[in-house]
């Protein structure tokens, strides 16, 4: 993989590139990665007094791909990145499409607008971390302390400003190592409570945050198969954070 060019940061070079005072937050998260050595996470951080109009945007996208006449894409579907990268949802008959356009492409290209609305929203930011498996180690391990780290980054930052977070993340309730992961956090906490863990096709930003998570394991793993997808992340949503090295 070509991540040699990629830069670990600590969390007190985060915390003193914090230029601006980041406001009370929600952190959409969702993970990604080979489930044997690499790890990553990618999410949108969303500013609380602006939660709902950036959930009324994702809605408005939403409802532009129901509309769209070469997918299939009903409102209660979840749009899950790895299924769209490779092509797949529903067959649409009885469409012309222009030449050249697969009935794989339409689905594929529903991740590269999902990216665009995302870079597009008021009070949002976005980013990714990773972390490679140590020799012996499960990509359990690895998942866990990936997501440590960045808990402890996102508690850092907002000691920093003052504020404080609050974290959703794609989940069934049962992982206790992430409520683990929070409740080793020093004190006083500027990550509150547990993580809210909640599957992402019951959560729309959840589904989005989905969407920069597989890009940036793109960005990194550069598989072969997903070549349209390796500067996607870049390209679209420019202003991301990372993917960085935890």
């Amino acid at each position: 993989m070509c991540r040699t060019w990629l830069k670990a940061v600590s969390v007190r070079s985060l915390v003193a590139v914090t230029i601006e005072p980041l406001p009370p937050s929600i952190y959409f998260a969702d993970d990604s990665g080979d489930a044997r050595q690499l790890a990553l996470l990618g999410w949108i951080r969303v500013d609380i007094a602006r939660s709902s109009s950036t959930l009324a945007q994702w809605q408005a996208f939403r409802s532009e791909l129901h509309g769209d006449s070469y997918l299939d894409i009903r409102p209660g579907d979840s749009l899950h990145a790895v299924a769209l990268a490779a092509g797949r949802g529903r067959p649409v008959s009885g469409v012309r499409r222009p030449p050249g356009v697969s009935t794989k492409q339409p689905y594929q290209d529903v991740v590269r607008r999902a990216l665009t609305v995302v870079g597009a929203m008021p009070g949002v930011s976005v980013g990714s971390a990773y972390r490679d498996g140590e020799p012996g180690s499960s990509f359990g391990q690895t998942k866990q302390g990936l997501y440590e780290a960045w808990v402890q980054r996102i508690n850092a930052v907002h000691a920093a400003a003052g504020t404080y977070a609050l974290v959703v993340f794609d989940g069934d309730g049962t992982e206790l190592g992430l409520r683990r992961a929070h409740r080793r956090l020093p004190s006083p906490r500027h990550v509150l409570g547990d993580p809210h863990l909640t599957p992402a096709r019951h959560n729309p930003l959840l589904q989005a945050a989905d969407q920069v998570a597989y890009a940036a394991y793109q960005q990194l793993a550069r598989q072969p198969q997903r070549r349209f997808m390796w500067h996607w992340l870049k390209e679209f949503v420019p202003q991301a954070d990372g993917p960085l090295q935890l």
